[in-house]
C-alpha cells in the first residue's frame, strides 16, 4: 500500500497502474449495485467517507454533488458518474487518490470491502482553489504533516463547534454571541488538558477548515494564525491563510502567505502541496496584476506536475494577455490535450490562434467550446467575430444576439458594448439601415456617449442622406470593425485614424512646409506612434526623477550588485551588468504606475510595456533585460519638459556604464541607445531599418549631458522626432470648430494641416501617410505646401464652422 508521504511526482508505469487501481477500488466501494455508475446518493456517501471530521449538511452535500454533476457532465450516463469521470476527478485535482485510499482503508492486494477503521487524520479539506477566469471548483490542497489521530478532545470540539454553526446558520444564534462562542473555542484549543501545542495546533487547523465549509472567512483566518503561531514553519498553515485572504479579496495578503507557504515548504514533505502554492500565488499575482510574475509561478507549477491541466491553462491566459501569442498557443495546446472538454482553454486557445492568423484553428476551438456549453458567452462572441471576419454576418447577428440575450443586465458596460457595436457592423453589412442606427445609438448610450460613437453617427447619418464621401458603406464598415476588434481603442484619435489609413490606397504626393517650424510627414508619424505608445502604457503619467530612482543596484539580483569599493568598471565587451528578469521590470512599473492604475489597467498597459519594449530589448529570448536600457528607453515618454527626460536617459545610461563617478557617457552607449529608440518605437509602416554605425572597440570618446541632448537631432543616428512629440501632447486635444480632414472626413483633432495651394485640410494621420482628398482637382498639384495649425487663433478662418456647442454632452477620450 502506498503510504500518504511518498512523492507523487513518479512517471513510470507501475506508478501509473498502481493509481489506476486504487481509483477502480474506490470506485467499486461505492458503487452497491454494480451498475458501473455513481448515483448522487452513492457519491454522497463517498464523500462523507472520505471527510470524517466534517458534519455535512443536506444543502452542503447536494451543492457539492451539483457541481461535481454539472463540472463532469460529459462523464454521467445513465443517472451517475462513470470510472473515467471519478478518475478525471482525481486527474484534476479534487481529490488526492493516495490519501482516500488510505482513509478508506483499502488494499490493492485486495479490492473487497475492508471494515478497519477511519482516520479521522485523512479528512480532504474542502478548500477552493482559486481562479481567475473560471467558476472556482471544490479543489482541496493536500494537507503537510497530518495528525496520525485526532485526539477526543479535539473530536469533542469541533462536534460543539459544528452544532453552533449550524445554529448560526438557522439564525438561532446572533453575530456578537456567536464571535465569543468562536473566541471561547479557540480559548479551549489553546488550553486542551495536554496542554500539547502539536494537539493545538490541530484543532486550529481542523476549526479553520470546517469555518471554511460554512464561509465563515474571517473566523478561520483567525484559527489559522493561531495555528501558525503555534507551528510558523508549517507550509499548510501559511497556505490556509492565503486561501482564506484570497476569500476575503485581500489580494495582497493572500500573496504574501503564499510567498511565505513557498519559504518554508520542504521536499519530499510537502511535494503535493508545491504546485498548488505556485498556482495559487499566481492566482494572486494576478487579482494585483503582475501577469509575468504569475507566469513563473504557473511555470513552476506545470514543471512540479505535468498533469496539472488548470496551471498550463492559466500559463497559457497569463501570456496571451501579455501578447506572447505563440508561448501561449503552446501553453494552452496542452491543457487542451490533457483535457479536450475544459472549455476555458478551448476558447484561449481559440484567442490565441485568432491573434496568430490562424483563422480556421480559431474557429474549430470556438466550435468546440459552444458545443461543450452553449451559454458559454466568450465563446458564442468570439464565434460571431470569426464568421463577421469570414463575412457571415447572418450567422455573426445571430451569435451577438445570444449573447446580449443571455448576458446578466449587470453585466460590465465593456462587455456590452463591444457586442452591440460588432452586432451594428452585421446590421450595416446587411443593409438594415434603421436597425443599424438604432443599435449605434445603444452603443453610443453605453460607451458614456464617446466622441468616436458620435462620428460614426455623423457618418451613417450622411451616407443614409447621400451625402457622405462614397454611396456605399465600405468605408464606414471598415472604421466600425476596426473600434470593435482594434486593440488601440483608447488611443489618440489620430493613432486609430493612422490604422486605418494603412489599409487604404491613395495617391502620395511631394509635400513641402512653408517654414522649417512645420513638422516633416515622417516626424509626425513617429510622434503619433509615440504618443499612442505612451497613452497605451500611461508612462506618461511618470515623472522622470521617478525612473532615475529605480536605476538602483538595489532592483538587481544579487550576483549583479557591483560591490562597495569596486575597483575598475568591467570592459565593454564583458556582458552587461544590469540584467534583470522581466518579472522584476513588472514590479519597477507597479511602483512607477501604481498610483495611477488599477491592476487590470496595469495589465494592459504591461503588454504594450512587453510587446513594444521588452520583446525588443530581450534580444536573447530567455526573459531577461538590461534594466539601464529599459528605463531610459521609456524616459522620454515621461511628463514633463523633453530637457528633463533627456537627462533623466543619460543619467540612467551614466548608471548602467558605471561612469556615475566620471560623469562621461561613452559615445557607443549613445549610439546604442538611439538604435533602442529606433527598435522599440519605429511605426509599423516603417520598414526600412537604421544604416548600422560603425562600432567603436574602446567605446569612443565620453560625451557630456550637452552632446547627448545634441545628438537627439542627428538624423542619421539620433531621435529627432521629439519635437513633434511635444507639440502632440501639448495639441492633440484640440478641435478646429469641426473642420473636418479632407482624405478621411473625420472631425480634426490635435495639430491640422492646412494646404495653402489646394485650400483643404489634413489631420496629423493623414499627413504623415500623405493622403490626399478624394477631389479629383486636389490631385492636380505637383506641389502641396502645407502650414501647421496648432491652435485655431493662428489658422485660417472660413465662413462657416461646424462648432460644438459648449453644453455639448459628448466626452472627449479618456
Amino acid at each position: 500500500m502506498v503510504g500518504a508521504d511518498v512523492e507523487p511526482a513518479i512517471q513510470g508505469q507501475i506508478a501509473a497502474t498502481s493509481r489506476a487501481e486504487k481509483v477502480k477500488a474506490i470506485f467499486s466501494q461505492f458503487d452497491k449495485n454494480d451498475d458501473g455508475r455513481l448515483s448522487k446518493e452513492e457519491m454522497s456517501a463517498l464523500v462523507v467517507a472520505v471527510n470524517p471530521s466534517v458534519r455535512f449538511s443536506d444543502e452542503q452535500i447536494a451543492a457539492i454533488l451539483d457541481e461535481v454533476f454539472r463540472t463532469y457532465g460529459t462523464y454521467i450516463d445513465g443517472g451517475g458518474l462513470s470510472l473515467d469521470g471519478l478518475r478525471r476527478t482525481y486527474d484534476d485535482g479534487a481529490g488526492d487518490v493516495d490519501r482516500d485510499f488510505d482513509a478508506l482503508g483499502l488494499s490493492l492486494a485486495s479490492l473487497q470491502e475492508n471494515t478497519g477503521s477511519l482516520k479521522e487524520s485523512d479528512k480532504k479539506e474542502i478548500l477552493p482553489l482559486p481562479i481567475i477566469s473560471e467558476p472556482a471548483p471544490v479543489a482541496p490542497p493536500t494537507a503537510t504533516q497530518q495528525p496520525t489521530e485526532l485526539s477526543p478532545a479535539v473530536k469533542q470540539l469541533l462536534d460543539e463547534l459544528e452544532e453552533k454553526l449550524k445554529e448560526g446558520d438557522s439564525k438561532e444564534v446572533d453575530a456578537s454571541n456567536m464571535q465569543r462562542g468562536l473566541a471561547e473555542m479557540r480559548h479551549r484549543a489553546d488550553t486542551l488538558p495536554s496542554r500539547s501545542p502539536a494537539e493545538s495546533f490541530d484543532a486550529h487547523m481542523e476549526m479553520g477548515a470546517m469555518l471554511g465549509v460554512y464561509q465563515r472567512w474571517e473566523e478561520a483566518l483567525r484559527s489559522y494564525r493561531r495555528a501558525v503561531a503555534l507551528r510558523p514553519e508549517d507550509a499548510r498553515a501559511h497556505f490556509r491563510i492565503g486561501n482564506a485572504h484570497y476569500q476575503l479579496h485581500n489580494y495582497e495578503e493572500a500573496r504574501d502567505s503564499y510567498e511565505r507557504a513557498l519559504q518554508v515548504a520542504r521536499q519530499p514533505v510537502d511535494s503535493k502541496l508545491l504546485p498548488q502554492i505556485h498556482v495559487n500565488l499566481g492566482v494572486a499575482l494576478e487579482n494585483n496584476g503582475f501577469l509575468m510574475g504569475a507566469c513563473e509561478h504557473y511555470r513552476e507549477a506545470a514543471i512540479l506536475n505535468p498533469q496539472h491541466h488548470r496551471s498550463l491553462k492559466h500559463l497559457g491566459s497569463a501570456l496571451f494577455a501579455l501578447g506572447e501569442l505563440r508561448a501561449a498557443e503552446e501553453a494552452l495546446q496542452h491543457s487542451v490535450n490533457l483535457r479536450p472538454d475544459f472549455v476555458d482553454a478551448q476558447v484561449d486557445l481559440g484567442n490565441a490562434l485568432y491573434g496568430l492568423g490562424n483563422l480556421p484553428g480559431a474557429m474549430e476551438c470556438f466550435e468546440k467550446a459552444v458545443d461543450l456549453d452553449g451559454t458559454h458567452l466568450q465563446a458564442l462572441y468570439n464565434l460571431g467575430n470569426v464568421k463577421r471576419e469570414q463575412n457571415d454576418f447572418e450567422t455573426a447577428l445571430t451569435l451577438y444576439e445570444r449573447v446580449l440575450s443571455s448576458a446578466d443586465n449587470s453585466g460590465p458596460t465593456e462587455w456590452t458594448w463591444k457586442v452591440n457595436l460588432n452586432r451594428t457592423v452585421c446590421l450595416l453589412a446587411l443593409g438594415r439601415g434603421d436597425d443599424t442606427m438604432k443599435s449605434l445609438e445603444e452603443v453610443y448610450a453605453q460607451t458614456g456617449k464617446r466622441v468616436e460613437i458620435y462620428e460614426l453617427k455623423k457618418l451613417l447619418k450622411k451616407q443614409q442622406k447621400g451625402k457622405g464621401p462614397t454611396k456605399n458603406n465600405k468605408g464606414l464598415l471598415a472604421k466600425m470593425k476596426s473600434m470593435g476588434t482594434s486593440s488601440t481603442f483608447g488611443q489618440p484619435p489620430q493613432a486609430r485614424a493612422a490604422g486605418m489609413l494603412a489599409r487604404t490606397t491613395a495617391p502620395t504626393a511631394r509635400f513641402a512646409r512653408n517654414s522649417n517650424a512645420v513638422s516633416t510627414p515622417d516626424q509626425v508619424k513617429w510622434a503619433l506612434e509615440i504618443r499612442a505608445v505612451q497613452m497605451v502604457t500611461k508612462l506618461g503619467k511618470c515623472l522622470p526623477m521617478w525612473l532615475r530612482r529605480e536605476a538602483s543596484d538595489s532592483n538587481l539580483p544579487d550576483e549583479r550588485r557591483q560591490p562597495a569599493g569596486a575597483g575598475a568598471p568591467p570592459s565593454l565587451t564583458q556582458p552587461d551588468g544590469k540584467i534583470v528578469r522581466k518579472a522584476s521590470v513588472e514590479r519597477i512599473f507597479r511602483r512607477l504606475l501604481g498610483s495611477c492604475t488599477n491592476p487590470q489597467t496595469f495589465q494592459v498597459a504591461m503588454k504594450h510595456i512587453n510587446q513594444r519594449m521588452l520583446a525588443v530589448l530581450d534580444t536573447d529570448e530567455n526573459g531577461t533585460v538590461d534594466l539601464g536600457n529599459v528605463l531610459a528607453v521609456v524616459a522620454i515618454l515621461c511628463e514633463g519638459p523633453m530637457e528633463d527626460r533627456q537627462r533623466a536617459a543619460y543619467d540612467i545610461l551614466l548608471w548602467r556604464a558605471r561612469k556615475e563617478n566620471d560623469g562621461n557617457l561613452p559615445r557607443q552607449h549613445a549610439i546604442n541607445y538611439f538604435n533602442h529608440l529606433y527598435q522599440v518605437y519605429k511605426p509599423k509602416q516603417e520598414i526600412a531599418d537604421r544604416p548600422p554605425v560603425k562600432q567603436e572597440a574602446d567605446g569612443g570618446d565620453g560625451i557630456s549631458h550637452q552632446e547627448f541632448a545634441a545628438m537627439f537631432e542627428d538624423e542619421q543616428i539620433g531621435f529627432h522626432f521629439l519635437s513633434t512629440l511635444e507639440k502632440l501632447e501639448k495639441h492633440d486635444r484640440v478641435r478646429h470648430h469641426g473642420i473636418t480632414c479632407a482624405a478621411n472626413g473625420y472631425t480634426i483633432v490635435g495639430p491640422r494641416y492646412f494646404c495653402t495651394n489646394g485650400n483643404f485640410s489634413l489631420c496629423a494621420a493623414s499627413y504623415a501617410e500623405k493622403m490626399l482628398p478624394s477631389d479629383p482637382s486636389s490631385k492636380s498639384q505637383e506641389q502641396y505646401i502645407f502650414r501647421e495649425v496648432t491652435l485655431e487663433s493662428n489658422g485660417t478662418k472660413f465662413k462657416k464652422l461646424a462648432c460644438y456647442s459648449p453644453a455639448s454632452d459628448v466626452k472627449l477620450n479618456d
